[in-house]
């Protein structure tokens, strides 16, 4: 009677060591395994827009603002000369919304004192 009740124990304890490691394993196998993008297509702030019926006495140029600055952009780029007009026009629009200054401007002013090129 002892030998069956060891047997029967170490049967148990074999069979609950067994049923652990494989529920372990399961749950490793779920960490391990990467998601899919399901939150993709999700951001709404990106979403394009819908289109919405307009006045017909409205001009694209009052709908698309972008499409306005392109004709101009067009014009400026086709002379050397104006574009880097345009981009110094361009930079000092930028750095008039950005005053922040960073260590290489500060450097390139520093080096603009010394050499005397102010």
């Amino acid at each position: 009677m002892k030998r069956v009740l060891k047997a029967l124990g170490q049967t148990l304890s074999q069979s609950i060591l067994l049923v652990c490691t494989l529920a372990f394993i399961g749950l490793l196998g779920l960490a391990v395994v990467p998601t899919q993008a399901a939150y993709a297509g999700q951001d709404k702030s990106r979403a394009p827009q819908e289109a919405t019926i307009t006045d017909p006495a409205v001009s694209f140029e009052d709908l698309n603002p972008q499409a306005a600055d392109y004709d101009e952009i067009v014009k400026t780029s086709q002379n050397p000369a104006n574009a880097e007009k345009a981009y110094d026009k361009s930079l000092q629009e930028y750095k008039g919304e950005h005053p922040q200054e960073n260590i290489v401007q500060k450097a390139e002013d520093l080096l603009e004192k010394v050499t005397g090129n102010d």
